[in-house]
């Protein structure tokens, strides 16, 4: 855990000044400290707190240690760029099907042929379609597909 100095804190009528603490939990604007090794507080006031107190951010001298990091953002950093490799990987897989979707769209009456030609649904055609701005049949199994899609 780190050490950190706080500045001050309040507690009802009672003021505390200048004193270290392990920094526990970072939050928002706040911290969470453990306070059974300081020796600014008595046993009384450490058992009443339960060892712990919160104080703002503000109130901290290491900014940097309050700012730091936390595990579970790097989980979250960790999650994010598996995420984009699999997009990626995605996208790399559409962009080999486009060639094959633009020759069966030229080729095809209907969306759900170039669909069965390509096999693959006609939900993926459509988006490797628009993402790759190929130009696809009109008509969707026969039917004059909404101008508005």
């Amino acid at each position: 855990m780190t050490q950190v100095t706080v500045l001050v804190y309040k507690q009802g009528d009672k003021v505390w000044r200048d004193f270290k603490a392990e920094l526990i939990t970072r939050y928002e604007k706040a911290v969470m400290l453990y306070i059974s090794e300081s020796e600014a507080f008595s046993k009384i006031e450490k058992q009443e707190c339960n060892n712990r107190i919160i104080v703002s951010k503000k109130e901290i001298v290491e900014k940097r240690a309050v700012a730091g990091v936390d595990d579970s953002d790097t989980l979250k950093t960790s999650v994010n760029t598996g995420l984009k490799k699999i997009s990626k990987k995605r996208k790399e897989a559409r962009a080999k099907y486009a060639r094959g979707i633009a020759e069966a769209a030229s080729q095809c009456d209907t969306l759900t042929d170039v669909a069965k030609r390509i096999g693959k649904s006609t939900t993926f055609v459509k988006r490797v379609a628009d993402e790759f701005e190929i130009k696809l049949p009109r008509r969707n199994n026969g039917h004059e597909e909404i101008a508005s899609r």
